[in-house]
């Protein structure tokens, strides 16, 4: 990914406290952290307001609703040996 270098003000005691809490990271890590961690609550509260501008109605709530059997689930996928749990045959 492309980085920009760009000049801020920050405040030197947040900036302790993140260096700190995030030992060994420079002033450029914690900022990308900030800005990794902003976006993802964003996006997450965006996401949070679209279910209260639009709750899950009551066909969302049967399927919801619904029990299913995992062994009754079609699935060829042998996870075991995917994950290496089982050696190849």
């Amino acid at each position: 990914m492309p980085k920009t270098k760009v000049s801020v003000t920050v405040d030197a005691v947040k900036v302790a406290q993140a260096r700190e809490l995030l030992a060994g990271t420079t002033l450029s890590q914690l900022i990308d952290i900030a800005l990794d961690r902003l976006i993802l609550d964003e996006l997450e509260r965006r996401h949070v307001a679209g279910y209260t501008v639009q709750p899950p109605g009551p066909d969302d709530a049967a399927w919801a609703a619904v029990e299913r059997n995992p062994h009754e689930v079609a699935d060829d996928v042998d996870w075991a040996q995917l994950y290496g749990l089982r050696p190849s045959p």
